[in-house]
Order: C-alpha cells, then sequence, then structure tokens
C-alpha cells in the first residue's frame, strides 16, 4: 500500500509540471548611483545584474546618498564610513600633461607646485616658455578629493585653474592644450595625453551599501568583484 501510494503523488507532480506554464523569473529593481570616474565599472554591474532592472544616477562624490540608492559606486574611501563596502576593483590616479609636451616625468613636489601655482611656466622645470594651464575637478568629486590629500598636502590648487565636470571632458582638454596639466584615474587614459606622475596607486573602487546586503544585491556585487 505504501509503495502504491508513493507511485501516484510522484505521478501527479510530473502530471502537474507537464501541464503548467513555467514559472516567471522574479525581476528586481535597484537604483546606483556612481560618480563620473567610476563609469567603467558599469559595464560589469549591468552584466551581473541580468534581466533584473538597474536605475542609474551620476553624481559627485559629495552628493551620494544611501538612504536613497540601493548601492553607490566611487573611487576610494570616504573617510568615517557608516555602512558596508566591498572592493570590485583598483584604479590608479594620474597627472596627464599633453603628449607634445616635452616633459616626461614629475616629481611630487614640482606636481604640488604647479597645480597650486607656485610654477606657472614650464620653462621653470626645463621644459618650453609657456604659461601652465591647470585643469581640475570639483572639489565634490572622489579624484579631486584623493589628489588633493595626496598630493597638495593642503595647499589650495591655484585660483587659475579651470574645472572640468567628467574625465572625458578632462582627457579632451589637456588633449587639446599642449601647456594644459591636469589629473584622471588609468581607466580613463586614452587619446593624445601623456602620464608624467601617479598621484596614488591601486585605489579601491567601493561598492557601498547601507545595510548589509542581501539576496540578488548580495549576488551582484558578488559577481562584480570576480
Amino acid at each position: 500500500m505504501k509503495r502504491t501510494f508513493t507511485f501516484i503523488v510522484l505521478t501527479g507532480i510530473l502530471l502537474t509540471s507537464c501541464t503548467t506554464a513555467p514559472p516567471t523569473i522574479k525581476t528586481e529593481q535597484f537604483t546606483v548611483q556612481y560618480t563620473s570616474a567610476s563609469i567603467p565599472w558599469l559595464a560589469s554591474l549591468y552584466n551581473c545584474s541580468g534581466t533584473n532592472v538597474i536605475t542609474d544616477e551620476q553624481r559627485a562624490a559629495d552628493f551620494l546618498d544611501l538612504k536613497s540608492a540601493n548601492m553607490v559606486i566611487r573611487i576610494g574611501s570616504p573617510g568615517t564610513l557608516d555602512a558596508f563596502a566591498y572592493q570590485i576593483g583598483t584604479d590608479d590616479l594620474l597627472v596627464i600633461l599633453n603628449s607634445k609636451n616635452p616633459t616626461r616625468t614629475l616629481t611630487a613636489e614640482q606636481a604640488r607646485e604647479l597645480f597650486s601655482g607656485q610654477i606657472q611656466n614650464w620653462k621653470a622645470i626645463n621644459g618650453n616658455d609657456m604659461p601652465v594651464q591647470v585643469w581640475i575637478f570639483p572639489a565634490g568629486e572622489d579624484v579631486q578629493e584623493i589628489f588633493d590629500q595626496s598630493v597638495l598636502e593642503g595647499s589650495p590648487v591655484t585660483s587659475e585653474a579651470h574645472l572640468i565636470t567628467n574625465p572625458d571632458e578632462m582627457v579632451q582638454a589637456v588633449g587639446k592644450d599642449v601647456s594644459a596639466i591636469g589629473i584622471i584615474t588609468r581607466r580613463w587614459k586614452t587619446g593624445n595625453i601623456t602620464a608624467v606622475y601617479a598621484a596614488a596607486i591601486s585605489l579601491p573602487v567601493l561598492a557601498i551599501t547601507l545595510s548589509k546586503p542581501q539576496g540578488t544585491l548580495a549576488q551582484i556585487i558578488a559577481c562584480m568583484q570576480k
């Protein structure tokens, strides 16, 4: 009798599975905020998200808001962090020049003096006789914060500096002007520019969440770490 009951139950399951439509895959929605420097990691985000829906918002680092996003992505640690941070990659912060600028290397002191305005002409460091054109990001950007701490060390940026809002504009601005100097992360190094000083090496690229990620979000972050 026991064997008969077992056979009937299994048969019922098989019949049901043959006549019922396959289960639908649950699609979840996530809001992700990111800085312009971390854009190269969006491809990994979308690849790891699969069929889930990602609403992305680009913001300056000081406007990232974990209360209105499931996750934020930025370069470097924001300092005091009352959240959960997961490293999904690394990047380097570089000082860049136009590739036609004959200067090929800078010391930390020279970089600081160029960006602070103490050196205003390239001939002061055996370069061409032309004024230095400094390009920087707004103070609220993650890479600018890192540069200010690691290179300027408290010295103010020259008041003559030009502001750039994103890495692509930085590459274009420096690439068009032989007298220009700027900063960029290595992932953005393209075009007519040359790296002459490494301001910071192996900076962590972080995915940050307000609470410990669970379920699908945890799977997405784990995938991005591979």
